[in-house]
């Protein structure tokens, strides 16, 4: 029935019989579960029976149970049952199942989100806190991992989940919370909220979602380094760094509006949900484009432009347990796509707007780690542009002395080499094309980093991307055979085999054991005497 504090598939509590566990919190582990009378999936969070547990974790469930009971909203997690299984003498809550990931752990995979994605899901967000905010429920714990995305019909679906901090003042919960004390998370949490957390009410949630938006937008909470009592402190004193400095892409109204809801008194944010979603909808998330004639004006009266989805990106999470929210498996979602995925006009457009700012800094000579800070941008926003990553390099080779600090917080280059080593794991060959660069940008002869962004480009289709990072890698690596092999591959695929044998042929001459090579140059030769004969004809 039970291995450790997890249950096993086929267990039964109540009505609902256990598929498979999704994830493990502080005090309870949420499980895919069948309603057996109803014949549904639900999610089932089940109060892990622990002789340690204090009285308090067991009123903190209920109270989610009774908190998520009062609202019913479409950006709410739904609760069908709060249960007590008494054979097992374990307490439940038989949840909504959402098909898809919390947003903490498709950060991990995509390190940060565009403008306006990150503007539709805050606009989403705040309706649900808005109707929980009617309801008198300050939710208390707004983080990225409460936030879920589920993916349906091609678009995004948030959802607002775990109510396990949430209180009313009417509802008798400021008694679990000890005066003075602090509930919640800490890199998202209000000033108010980290002197005393029954001190709280709905702006405290607003602050804690601009802190949300930030770690989306940058792939960092906004004072992500340091201590605990650093972090708090920061929280109470320290304004928040431009988010511009880590995301060029985000335009200076949404950054005000962020600012707004991340002010250090409570006065001085949006008073209310309601107050935010219009302030959200008055302004364009993405900095405007050179050449473009969309302005802020027309994306706000663009009719129901705040109700729109969020366009859905194929959304892979890791194999290992954490206690985020319902992580959708890997093999639900397709494999790489036939094509290059497509690249958006406005996507395009500015990509093409920040490499003509990065070419006038570099003629500037001078403002080089911004040049770099727009270039990334560039590559994130068109992949498979060679001239972007062109420059980008180029840039980097003529000032290898540069401060990456500023650019990259803490992040060092093996944290990136291990993202970039889950990203290969996962198939997430887009994140692999920046994550690349990035690995090279420190360790430019890294031959690894070389072969990991040819082999994505070779999986997005984009061969001439493929072929051309591959080149640029035998100009600090000539001799390395992998790199050889490579090109070679794709030279046979694009049907080049003169030029591909000419490099099998290096490979012998070099390995003259070398079995694979020399049957490649048998083949090769074969293939291209039978098309020339064949175009004799």
């Amino acid at each position: 029935m039970m291995v450790g504090n997890i249950l096993e598939k086929g267990t039964r509590l109540g009505k609902y019989e256990v598929l498979s566990h999704i994830a493990t919190g502080g005090m309870a582990c949420v499980y895919k579960a069948a309603d057996l009378e109803l014949d549904r999936v639900i999610a089932l969070k089940v109060l892990m029976n622990d002789p340690l547990r204090e009285d308090r974790d067991l009123a903190r469930f209920r109270r989610e149970a009774k908190n998520a009971a009062r609202l019913c909203h479409p950006h709410i997690v739904t609760i069908y049952e709060y249960g007590y299984d008494k054979s097992a003498d374990l307490h439940y809550l038989a949840l909504e199942y959402v098909d898809g990931v919390d947003v903490w752990s498709y950060l991990k995979r995509r390190g940060s989100l565009q403008p306006g994605e990150v503007r539709a899901i805050l606009i989403k967000v705040a309706k649900a806190l808005d109707h929980a905010h009617a309801h008198g429920i300050v939710h208390r714990d707004i983080k990225p991992g409460n936030i879920l995305l589920a993916r349906r019909g091609g678009k995004y679906q948030v959802k607002l989940t775990d109510l396990g901090l949430a209180v009313t003042p009417n509802d008798g919960a400021y008694k679990l919370t000890m005066e003075g004390s602090t509930v919640g998370t800490i890199d998202y949490m209000s000033p108010e909220q980290t002197r005393d957390s029954r001190s709280v009410d709905t702006r405290s949630d607003i602050y804690s979602l601009g802190c949300s938006a930030y770690h989306m937008l940058t792939g960092r909470p906004p004072f992500a380094e340091g201590g605990l009592g650093e972090r708090v402190y920061k929280h109470q004193f320290v304004d928040p760094e431009d988010v511009r400095t880590f995301n060029p892409t985000v335009s200076a109204e949404f950054w005000a509006v962020l600012l707004k809801m991340m002010a250090k008194a409570p006065d001085d944010r949006y008073a209310t949900p309601a107050q935010l979603i219009r302030a959200l909808k008055s302004v364009r998330g993405d900095a405007p484009v050179v050449g473009s004639a969309t302005t802020v004006m027309d994306v706000a009266e663009e009719p129901e432009a705040e109700a729109k989805e969020v366009e859905a990106q194929p959304i892979e999470v890791e194999a290992e347990k954490s206690d985020h929210k319902q992580p959708a498996q890997p093999s639900e979602f397709p494999p790489a796509p036939a094509s290059p995925p497509q690249v958006t006009l406005e996507q395009a457009r500015t990509a093409a707007a920040f490499h003509e700012r990065a070419v006038q800094v570099v003629a500037q000579g001078t403002g080089k780690d911004y040049a770099r800070q727009l270039l990334e941008n560039c590559i994130k926003l068109d992949p498979f542009n060679i001239a972007y990553r062109k420059l980008l390099r180029e840039v980097t080779r003529e000032d290898s002395g540069g401060i990456f600090g500023k650019l990259f917080g803490s992040l060092n280059v093996l944290a990136i080499k291990s993202k970039l080593h889950l990203a290969r794991t996962n198939e997430d060959w887009l994140a692999v094309l920046s994550l690349g660069e990035e690995v090279l940008m420190r360790e430019p002869a890294d031959t690894s980093a070389h072969l990991a962004l040819a082999d994505a480009a070779v999986k997005l289709h984009a061969t001439d991307l493929a072929f051309w990072l591959l080149d640029q890698a035998r100009l600090v690596a000539p001799q390395n055979f992998d790199l050889i092999r490579a090109m070679a591959c794709i030279l046979e695929t694009r049907g080049q085999r003169k030029a591909a044998i000419e490099l099998w042929e290096k490979i012998v001459a070099a390995l003259p054991l070398d079995n694979e090579a020399r049957h490649k140059i048998d083949e090769l030769s074969v293939n291209e005497h039978l098309a020339n004969v064949q175009s004799r004809r």
